[in-house]
């Protein structure tokens, strides 16, 4: 199985993928976001919340709401 690196802000309702890391590292975004729980190796899923901005995400046990910029800040590969 080949790996496929993307953003978060582009994986499909009910998909599951690995986080990667982030697009720029020093970002102001990065910092904020691995404190929320988004660190290589987690697992994250987009839930089908009707709503497309801010887009519902589910990890390690809890539901969080991110703006598609910073959605597409996050890094993650295809290979489960």
């Amino acid at each position: 199985m080949t790996t496929s690196i993307t953003k978060l802000s582009e994986i499909p309702k009910g998909s599951q993928f690995i986080i990667k890391g982030f697009e720029n590292q020093d970002s102001e975004y990065a910092e904020k976001l691995l404190k929320m729980g988004f660190v290589e190796g987690t697992v994250v899923e987009r839930t089908s919340a009707d709503i497309s901005d801010p887009m519902v995400f589910s990890l390690r046990h809890c539901r969080v709401a991110l703006r598609k910029k910073e959605a597409a800040e996050i890094l993650v590969k295809t290979d489960m």
